[in-house]
């Protein structure tokens, strides 16, 4: 039988040996060697056994190895003599120099003596992986944690935060720009993501989205950041059938550049997914100006902009006219290239920019006119 003590070391504050681990190793060794072996907590509780009845039995012999730190082997005779307890060896387990427990075979001594120390070790090291494993995944949510602290930054961080980013290996001098991952399935989009980021780049899980503080060259970020989103796009489509959204921050310098370039990749993915939600890509460069807009309405400027668009629609009975305007903003005022991408005579819609104007008061023909009405567009568009 296995015997295994579970004590609070290093600081740790869990048991690493559960149940559930400690008939893991009992179901491995058994299937190796055809012997009986037992797992037990450091009450002397069998918590792990090839015999399931006896689980939540008190086991002595555990208890005496626990006591003594020494090896205790158990023959028919002195088996009698104890609550519990079958013939077998038992060995103390240490971790990080300390008794964490006992490993027991069930057998005749004789018979089982020659193993009983590999029996041992491979328990050693079943707990030593639960440990790491703990201590990787902890260290995975404290650096989330910080991640999180970065991108809400509000100019003030606590005295240990600079501290707790060097002990995480975290390099906050690198220059970093915030991408924003809107995904149907974060586990198979992140599971993606982990094989292709670099040690240097920063991830944090949200609801059904994730961040990525991505590594970027300080000088043309934004031919990088495209192909990077791109390759992303591209793999997560055909290796694991996910499309995904990605709205893509700027670089800023500093640590106040992270939440700020965090928060503006979060307004280009709203943007993009109102204005252009065909798209799988948002880039900041290309989502400007909604997202001045945006950020502006967080802080009520917005409010003074006059409704030209919303007064359009409303008088617009078959759509001409909106359609019009959105041909006009989008070939950049040429009256050519907006008749050809509406299908009609250039007449036709000088009529339809004039019927605008009778409406709204502002003549699209006019880059100041034509201004006020793309802003009032965009922030309907974008309530």
């Amino acid at each position: 039988m296995i015997c295994i003590q579970v004590l609070q070391g290093r600081d740790f504050d869990m048991e690493f040996l559960n149940k559930q681990l400690a008939q893991e190793i009992v179901d491995r060794t058994m299937g190796i060697i055809g012997k009986n072996i037992n797992i037990m907590d450091n009450q002397g509780v069998i918590i792990g056994s090839g015999d399931k009845k006896r689980i939540d039995d008190i086991h002595e012999g555990a208890v005496i190895v626990i006591k003594q730190g020494t090896g205790f082997e158990i023959t028919d005779e002195e088996a009698k003599s104890l609550q519990g307890v079958k013939p077998g060896i038992n060995l103390p387990i240490y971790f990080d120099g300390k008794i964490m427990g006992v490993i027991g075979i069930t057998g005749t001594p004789d018979e089982i003596r020659s193993f009983g120390e590999l029996v041992r070790m491979a328990a050693e090291l079943s707990l030593q992986q639960a440990v790491l494993m703990n201590e990787i995944q902890w260290d995975e949510r404290l650096k989330e944690e910080l991640v999180s602290q970065i991108i809400h930054y509000e100019g003030k961080h606590d005295p240990l935060f600079l501290e707790r980013a060097m002990r995480l290996g975290i390099d906050l001098e690198l220059p970093r720009a915030a991408l924003i991952l809107m995904t149907p399935d974060r586990k198979k989009t992140f599971a993606y993501l982990k094989s292709r980021l670099k040690k240097e780049d920063l991830l944090l899980m949200q609801n059904d989205r994730i961040v990525v503080l991505k590594v970027v060259p300080a000088v043309d970020f934004d031919h990088y950041l495209r192909k990077i989103t791109g390759d992303w796009c591209n793999g997560l489509r055909k290796n694991a059938n996910i499309q995904v959204k990605i709205g893509a921050g700027p670089y800023h310098e500093g640590l106040s550049g992270f939440s700020k370039s965090y928060r503006q990749a979060g307004y280009t993915l709203n943007s993009g997914l109102k204005l252009t939600p065909q798209n799988d890509i948002f880039m900041y460069e290309d989502y400007y100006l909604p997202v001045f807009l945006l950020s502006a309405s967080k802080t009520g400027l917005t409010e003074e902009l006059q409704p030209f668009y919303k007064i359009l629609k409303e008088k617009d009975v078959k759509g001409e006219l909106t359609e019009s305007l959105k041909a006009i903003i989008e070939t950049n005022s040429d009256m050519n290239k907006a008749a050809q991408k509406l299908f009609v005579h250039r007449n036709t819609l000088r009529y339809r920019l004039d019927k605008i104007t009778e409406i709204t008061g502002k003549d699209p023909r006019k880059t100041t006119d034509l201004l006020h009405l793309y802003l009032s567009f965009l922030n309907n568009e974008l309530e």
